[in-house]
């Protein structure tokens, strides 16, 4: 490169940095001299909230549908897995349109769920058949009693189903029903109440709280059935054993022999009246009234094994004194444990 085109970069390089001096110092001068940009007009209030206010006023609003419930048909009911099969009639009431509820059952399923033709827009009606769970306690065995629930929701989050005690005597009576229950329900072996009742279940998961609704059906088994299956049959080997205590010490031998075949008549008899019961991890009310038979009998056997060893050593005073005490102690603790089993104090 020549010495003159070298001369004539540098120069044009050097009128370019000038330029761009000068532009900066106009522009910052210009600047200093320019007033302050005008405030910002305020927004009017609803123009505030913005996105926030516009959230709280597209937030879906709560609905509530009042609910009745008809139980048309009760079926396989199983003790061990606390499960059983039903047929219901979901009649809702909303308060107004859009009224499309969408029930599921939150203790269980529907198997199959139609809907009923009706003319009034804010009533539904659904017939369901549904498979259910209950939580069965047998502890009070052959007096037991379950409530057997069917609990409902719907899909969507904010509709909430809510029970009128006006609205279902209402219906009650449109329907011509005396009940809720249909009067044909039967359950073999088992009492159905003739109304069902309706209950606010709560459940807590952490800090999260569930509501459902949940009606109830309770069943009990037949008292004078349970008596006559369950306690009588004892109550006849207990007077049999009850009468082996008139026989005289000489009879002593007789006796043992009555008593220990009638113990293990009574451990048979208790082993097939809870056979049909699931395996349970709790003492039911006819294990307790058993043990306490069992506990009346072993008495009964030691004051016969004391009768026959002092009568073989020829000692009628105190085998006397043995009888006479056993015909006094053995229907005083049989009275006392089956107190203690029936007003429930064990």
């Amino acid at each position: 490169m020549t010495k003159l085109a070298k001369q004539t970069i540098h120069f044009l390089l050097a009128l370019l940095t000038v330029l761009l001096v000068a532009g900066g110092a106009r522009a910052e001068k210009h600047a200093k001299a320019a007033p302050p940009p005008a405030a910002a007009p305020a927004l009017p209030a609803t123009a505030e909230k913005g996105e926030a206010g516009e959230e709280e006023e597209s937030a879906p609003e709560l609905r509530t549908i009042q609910l009745v419930v008809f139980l048309d048909k009760l079926t396989k009911f199983e003790i061990g897995p606390g499960t059983y099969h039903g047929e219901f009639y979901l009649v809702f009431h909303c308060d107004k349109e859009p009224c499309k509820p969408d029930p599921i059952a939150a203790n269980g399923k529907f198997t199959t769920k139609e809907q009923e033709k009706i003319d009034d827009p804010l009533v539904k009606i659904f017939k369901v058949k549904a498979e259910l769970e209950a939580v069965i306690d047998l502890s009070e065995f052959p007096f037991d009693r379950h409530a057997l629930p069917l609990s409902v929701e719907d899909k969507h989050e904010g509709v909430e189903y809510v029970f009128s005690p006006e609205l279902n005597e209402e219906y009650k009576k449109l329907l011509g029903l005396k009940s809720t229950v249909n009067p044909e329900v039967k359950l073999a072996g088992w009492k159905v109440d003739q109304d069902m009742k309706a209950k606010v279940q709560k459940k807590k998961l952490g800090n999260f709280e569930d509501e459902q609704l949940v009606f109830e059906i309770a069943i009990e088994r037949p008292r004078l059935a349970s008596v006559f299956k369950s306690l009588v049959p004892v109550c006849f080997m207990i007077f049999v054993a009850g009468f082996t205590l008139l026989l005289k010490p000489k009879s002593a031998a007789g006796r043992l022999s009555a008593a220990t075949g009638g113990l293990m008549t009574v451990v048979m008899f208790h082993l097939s009246a809870t056979s049909s019961l699931p395996p349970l991890g709790y003492l039911t009310r006819m294990d307790k009234f058993m043990i306490a038979t069992y506990l009346v009998y072993l008495i009964n056997i030691m004051f016969a094994v004391a009768i026959v060893r002092f009568d073989e050593k020829k000692n009628e005073k105190v085998a006397e004194l043995a009888y006479l005490t056993a015909g006094g102690v053995v229907p005083g603790i049989a009275l006392l444990a089956w107190l203690t089993v029936f007003l429930k104090v064990a």
